[in-house]
């Protein structure tokens, strides 16, 4: 009786010869594969930034907010502080208690590169002693004793805006001591929006009258940085290029 032929991995009268072109098939398949794979790796990877980001946001919301007012947002932290409890009263100048808690906040913005905002407000009290001639004038002040504490720390003054508001944005009435309280404040409001590459600045006290040229050669042994001097220290400087003694003013640091 006569066998009957069985072929394997053709049919019958096809070639013998391999398609040289087949190893695309499973190549296709391993690219589309791999791709897959790190969509699904880069997509883990963000969600976990995400989250640490926002796990570090909450602690710094945590560790603020026995201080004062806090509100976090997808764009931004906003912190209200009394200023009774950041100036001694009718002062511009930050108590020593409050320096730690501005410390705090300077390496909260040391990983986070946006701008900064701070508000001086103040209650509509008249003032009718001291060197400032009005609430807004002092309100300003006090922003900038702020703002300079942070540059103190290594905070770019470059991401740093003050505003002074004096009494006329009041968040309560000013009839009664606990109202005017709350109006006395500062508002720090932390942009998530990145800025450039910071530059550093040393923060400079003048032992004695001193001219910025002299400064500029004893720091750069050139003058080459004047005009920088001048920009970043506007209000310091007189006429003739000399800062008062005791003076604070910020030179460009230069490595």
């Amino acid at each position: 009786m006569k066998r009957k032929a069985v072929f394997y991995g053709r049919r019958f009268g096809e070639s013998a010869e391999l398609d040289p072109n087949m190893w695309a098939v499973p190549y296709g398949d391993m690219m589309t594969n791999l791709m897959i794979f790190f969509l699904i790796l880069f997509a883990l990877t963000t969600i976990q930034q995400q989250a640490l980001k926002i796990s570090e946001d909450r602690m710094f919301v945590k560790k603020l907010e026995k201080f004062g007012k806090i509100s976090l947002t997808a764009d931004k932290i906003k912190v209200t502080f009394s200023q009774d409890i950041i100036f001694p009263k009718g002062s511009p100048d930050v108590s020593e208690s409050f320096k730690g808690v501005l410390l705090d906040v300077s390496d909260y913005l040391k990983n986070n590169p946006g701008t900064v905002i701070v508000e001086g407000h103040s209650d509509s009290t008249p003032l009718r002693w001291g060197k400032y001639k009005d609430n807004w004038y002092l309100s300003a002040e006090r922003g900038w004793s702020v703002a300079s504490e942070l540059i103190k720390n290594g905070i770019d003054p470059k991401r740093l805006q003050i505003r002074g508001c004096g009494e006329f944005n009041p968040v309560a009435s000013n009839e009664t001591e606990t109202c005017r309280a709350k109006n006395r404040r500062i508002e720090m409001t932390i942009l998530k929006i990145k800025t450039e590459e910071t530059q550093r600045f040393i923060y400079y006290k003048t032992t004695g009258y001193e001219n910025i040229n002299d400064i500029s050669k004893r720091f750069f042994a050139s003058d080459k940085f004047l005009n920088q001097i001048r920009e970043l220290n506007s209000g310091k400087i007189d006429d003739k290029d000399c800062v008062a003694k005791d003076t604070e003013i910020l030179i460009p640091y230069q490595p």
